[in-house]
């Protein structure tokens, strides 16, 4: 097995269980709205989120151009998900700023580790530069990694809100090898459970990847993860 000295990991749906922290802040911002919450609409929620972050991941979704700051960007992108999701409410910009924060304020309160997650960071961070890379919102990436007790065993986290850009996007890897100790994409690895942000991002900027498949999903052919595995703690004996 070739030799490794950085491991990335993505933090939703690989190391933190995101179903339940996406619940307890959806169901806030439904509190606020004086809605009644239920399993399906949080579906809905959860698939509108893909899409919208999957449109702006493929271009499709462009900021006005008045809009120049990096920081009201992220609040623009973040806020206007609200807008649409909620479309019958006909929130105002304010209102859905003011429901982002509740929602973002809230991601990182009830934390449930993937199985293993510890278990493996525990096993890995003396021998490995450990890296987190989220496209989720910093703040919310610090508490869960905090309240799940693993960041002691990360060297560095790196979020699409400080980059201004989100996996698989060049520029999102280009800012962590600036900022990794190891700078030979030879030697790193990463670590995901989404094909189209983690596995595509690493083959598209020539890190080897690994694909934590825990449903045992067929990988379409356009996707060559370089390693598979259906439980994280198999990752410890491919490395």
């Amino acid at each position: 097995m070739k030799k490794y000295e950085t491991v990335i990991f993505d933090l939703d749906d690989t190391l933190i269980d995101n179903h339940e922290s996406i619940k307890y802040a959806f169901k806030m911002v439904l509190e606020v709205l004086n809605i009644s919450y239920s399993e399906p609409m949080l579906d809905e929620w959860k698939r509108h989120d893909t899409l919208y972050w999957h449109s702006w991941e493929t271009g499709n979704l462009v900021v006005p151009d008045y809009i120049t700051k990096l920081e009201d960007k992220i609040t623009y992108l973040r806020s206007t998900r609200f807008i649409r999701f909620f479309s019958m409410l006909r929130l105002s910009f304010e209102d859905a700023v003011s429901l982002n924060e509740i929602y973002c304020n809230n991601l990182g309160v009830n934390i449930k580790e993937i199985n293993g997650a510890s278990d493996l960071l525990n096993s890995l961070y003396d021998k490995y530069e450990i890296v987190i890379a989220t496209n989720g919102p910093r703040d919310a990436a610090i508490s869960k990694i905090e309240k799940a007790n693993i960041n002691n065993y990360i060297s560095l986290l790196v979020s699409s809100g400080e980059v201004g850009y989100s996996k698989p996007n060049k520029e999102f890897f280009d800012y962590m090898i600036d900022n990794v100790t190891n700078k030979d994409r030879n030697k790193m690895l990463l670590v995901g459970d989404s094909l189209s942000t983690d596995i595509l991002g690493g083959m598209n900027n020539n890190i080897d990847t690994c694909f934590y498949n825990p449903n045992n999903i067929i990988v379409p052919d356009e996707y060559n993860p370089t390693i598979c595995v259906n439980k994280l703690l198999e990752l410890k004996k491919r490395l």
